[in-house]
């Protein structure tokens, strides 16, 4: 395996010399080693670094970026750097750049463009940030259909295509999608034939205003490399290839870590500030939920004070709830982000996860029951202690399902914001059915 550490160890040695000169094998750098090796690069090495790097590949190494890192990047570039880079690019590309700048500079930048880039690009750009027909591949190789096959051969021998392996989209006057053909398809047809009688149409498509996940779970299941974006009324935005799904997958995945962590996307070497105040949310957040566990704890201090033995106990009804329910709340959340779980079968899910949860709370009671009768020699305790662990383990169960559905409904990222509320669930639910049976038990 490649040891992705060392390239970005002998950048910084390389970007310290006085006199700055890359080694001959960057040549063979693909954009994604690149950003690799700039997001490990503070900014100001990154501004050091960015003049060497081959300009044709300046918009696939910022796509190719992480966000944050990006961004930090794309705030420090001149107006020709981006100029430059934005010129390098695919429309994709470009489209992923103009996002992260403001407003007035993305005007400028694209009206720097060919005017059919400038269409593609609006076009792109009126769609939302997470619908497909955004980063739709315009930059296809069509064919019309009222082309005759033997001018459509020609078209495709004087065409700069390097690859005749798949298939070529057939268009109206329109741009009304009529179906595709393969070169296999032209090569076999008469040549006075005309494109749109041998187009095949394939029910296998993607509608514009589709969310990146559903686009990538749709072409996963298809066995296609690539599958044709359309608008509602059939026109044809442009392709949507296997390679963009598995970006996609890549990037939903990597934040779904990244968010268990509480750092989001963030670039290594972004501001301290900027770092601190993004993080200070989740940390209120956290101590908002912690004071609340202890306000319920503090309603029974009276039976505390009288049965030392809740106290070291209560963290054991936490625990075993908060562990229930993050390996409930990660499937759902998996499931959410795989297109798996829906309304039809989330009862099956709940029913299911209801059951494994209880066959383990009941073990695991009777297994804490028989310890705590062992350490303390005291019956009622291990019961309380028992039914506390069932409950809170079935609540956990089911708050791992219910939290993730209704964040992903209102909008709210599950795994930025589930293990928090999960945790305050776990933890007053817990408190409440541990400390409050034991008030009713030992204070009456």
């Amino acid at each position: 395996m490649e040891n992705q550490a060392t390239p970005t160890l002998d950048f910084v040695s390389i970007l310290a010399a006085d006199i700055i000169e890359l080694p001959d094998e960057v040549e063979n750098y693909t954009p994604s080693k690149w950003a690799l090796i700039l997001e490990g690069l503070t900014n100001a090495q990154r501004l050091k670094l960015w003049p060497l790097i081959d300009h044709s590949l300046e918009g696939a190494i910022l796509t190719a970026m992480r966000e944050d890192a990006r961004q930090q990047l794309l705030s420090v570039l001149t107006s020709k750097e981006l100029e430059k880079a934005v010129k390098s690019g695919s429309n994709n590309e470009v489209v992923e750049i103009l996002t992260a700048l403001p407003q007035k500079l993305v005007a400028k930048l694209i009206n720097k463009l060919s005017p059919q880039s400038q269409s593609n690009i609006e076009s792109s750009l009126s769609y939302d940030e997470e619908q497909v027909g955004r980063y739709a591949n315009s930059d296809v190789y069509t064919v019309s259909h009222k082309t005759s096959v033997e001018d459509a051969l020609d078209e495709i021998r004087q065409s700069d295509l390097t690859d005749y392996s798949g298939n070529y989209i057939v268009l109206d006057d329109a741009s009304n999608y009529v179906g595709e053909v393969s070169i296999n398809d032209l090569l076999n047809a008469e040549e006075e034939s005309l494109v749109e009688a041998i187009a095949e149409q394939s029910d296998d498509n993607i509608l514009d205003t589709l969310s990146l996940m559903e686009a990538s779970n749709i072409i996963k299941n298809s066995n296609r490399h690539t599958l044709p974006i359309l608008t509602e009324s059939g026109k044809f935005v442009g392709e949507f290839s296997m390679g963009d799904a598995l970006s996609i997958f890549q990037h939903h995945y990597e934040a779904q870590v990244a968010h268990m962590g509480k750092v989001s996307d963030e670039d290594l070497f972004s501001p301290i500030f900027t770092s601190a105040r993004r993080r200070a949310l989740w940390l209120g957040i956290n101590l908002l939920t912690a004071f609340l566990a202890s306000a319920v704890i503090g309603i029974f201090d009276k039976v505390l004070i009288e049965v030392v033995a809740l106290a070291v106990l209560m963290p054991i009804v936490a625990s075993m709830g908060g562990i229930t329910g993050s390996q409930t709340l990660t499937l759902t959340i998996r499931g959410l982000a795989t297109g798996q779980l829906n309304t039809a079968n989330f009862k099956a899910l709940r029913d299911k996860e209801l059951s494994v949860a209880a066959v383990n709370a009941v073990v695991w009671a009777a297994i804490v029951a028989a310890m705590t009768i062992f350490w303390f020699d005291n019956y009622l305790l291990s019961l309380i202690l028992s039914v506390a662990l069932v409950v809170n383990m079935l609540v956990a169960s089911l708050s791992g399902i219910l939290i993730p559905i209704v964040l992903d409904k209102n909008g709210i990222d599950p795994a930025l914001a589930g293990s928090v509320i999960l945790t305050t669930v776990t933890d007053v639910v817990g408190f409440f059915v541990f400390l409050g049976s034991a008030t009713i038990i030992f204070m009456n």
